[in-house]
């Protein structure tokens, strides 16, 4: 089970809203006019810009970095 008043203490967001909100933007984008992806491609798009949209910019790339093989 999930510590809810934890997570509000510490001023995370805890409803669906935010979450459900940025798919729907994000597949708005995804899917402008003359844009043609494939899966893979739009799914590596999405999970980019939410690394970004995270604040996980930074880090996940620093973790690329020292984990390549």
């Amino acid at each position: 089970m999930l510590g809810y008043p934890e997570f509000r203490a510490k001023g995370y967001e805890i409803g669906s809203g935010p979450t459900e909100s940025f798919c729907k933007t994000l597949a708005s984008r995804l899917k402008g006019g003359g844009r043609r992806w494939d899966k893979p491609a739009a799914e590596a798009m999405m999970a980019l810009a939410a690394i970004r949209q995270s604040h996980q910019w930074k880090t996940y790339w620093e973790y690329q970095k020292a984990n390549v093989a």
